[in-house]
């Protein structure tokens, strides 16, 4: 498919991006102000990638979150300091060290999930019934989308 075909609604490939990617970094600026002002969104998505990945070595979390060893390190230090991250010794490679979260980490975490999931429920709440069942026709889409390989 090119840019240039028009897709459905009228909106060329080019078009649908465009309002795709500036609504939904519209939604996810006023998902990720609810939830505790305690973390920063980078701390937090580094937070929520060690719960998801298990313990991890601090490369294969930057190259994860896309940012730079030094940058990782930045972050984990914080997180650290908080109590929300530990380090632990890597069984396989005794001069690496892994990072795990903790279960003080995991409360923060899924307080944040919480309320930014109370948030969106509530938005939900204020759609019409057939724009609640076009959200939900789209979701299969969508996830495609997060899926696919960034090629």
């Amino acid at each position: 498919m090119t840019n240039q075909v028009p897709e459905a609604e009228g909106l060329t490939n080019v078009e649908l991006a465009a309002r795709l990617r500036m609504t939904l970094g519209r939604l996810n600026r006023r998902v990720r102000q609810h939830g505790p002002q305690t973390l920063s969104s980078s701390q937090a998505s580094t937070l929520a990638s060690v719960d998801a990945l298990g313990p991890v070595r601090l490369g294969d979390l930057a190259a994860h979150e896309g940012v730079t060893a030094p940058t990782q390190s930045r972050l984990v230090a914080s997180l650290e300091h908080q109590g929300m991250l530990r380090r632990m010794p890597d069984s396989d490679d005794r001069r690496a060290t892994l990072l795990a979260i903790t279960a003080q980490g995991r409360r923060q975490l899924e307080q944040l999930r919480g309320e930014r999931s109370a948030f969106l429920v509530g938005q939900l709440g204020t759609l019409s019934p057939e724009q609640r069942a076009a959200l939900v026709g789209a979701l299969g889409a969508l996830e495609a989308l997060a899926e696919s390989p960034s090629d």
